[in-house]
């Protein structure tokens, strides 16, 4: 541990970003011998909702828990074997702000990739990325 921070924060989409993130927290976890969240932020775009009309939420929750296990999985490959702890957490919300709040729980510092798989990508700094760095009162690295 250290002064600055208690754990790592790594937001995790599927995206190549958020694989590099991972593969960055990792290295920096053995560094520094702290524990690791992998956090994936389920937060279905409207037009996907609508086609869910018919179902209940306990099948939503299921199908987001099975997004979440294959981006999981792919986050863990690209860390590769560690002697550090890996938590995993599903959290349905607003990536932005629940990141901030996960970050803030855990006084964690927060590894994100530059661009994720959001619809509107931007040209530097994806939408949440930023959002994510303007705003955390935690130290945030954005991993290229």
């Amino acid at each position: 541990m250290n002064e600055h921070f208690k754990s790592i924060l790594v937001p995790v989409d599927g995206s190549a970003g958020s694989s590099r993130a991972a593969a960055y927290a990792a290295d920096l976890a053995r560094a520094v011998d702290c524990p690791v969240t992998l956090l994936f932020v389920y937060h279905p775009d409207p037009n996907r909702v609508m086609g869910m009309v018919g179902l209940t939420r306990e099948r939503i929750e299921e199908i987001s828990k099975e997004a979440g296990a294959k981006i999981f999985a792919s986050a863990r490959e690209a860390m590769g074997e560690g002697s550090f702890e890996i938590e995993e957490r599903v959290i349905w919300g607003e990536p932005r702000e629940e990141i901030l709040a996960e970050a803030d729980k855990r006084e964690a510092l927060i590894v994100m990739g530059r661009r994720g798989l959001g619809q509107m990508k931007e040209l530097m700094v994806g939408s949440v990325s930023a959002g994510v760095l303007h705003t955390s009162k935690r130290p945030v690295t954005i991993v290229n």
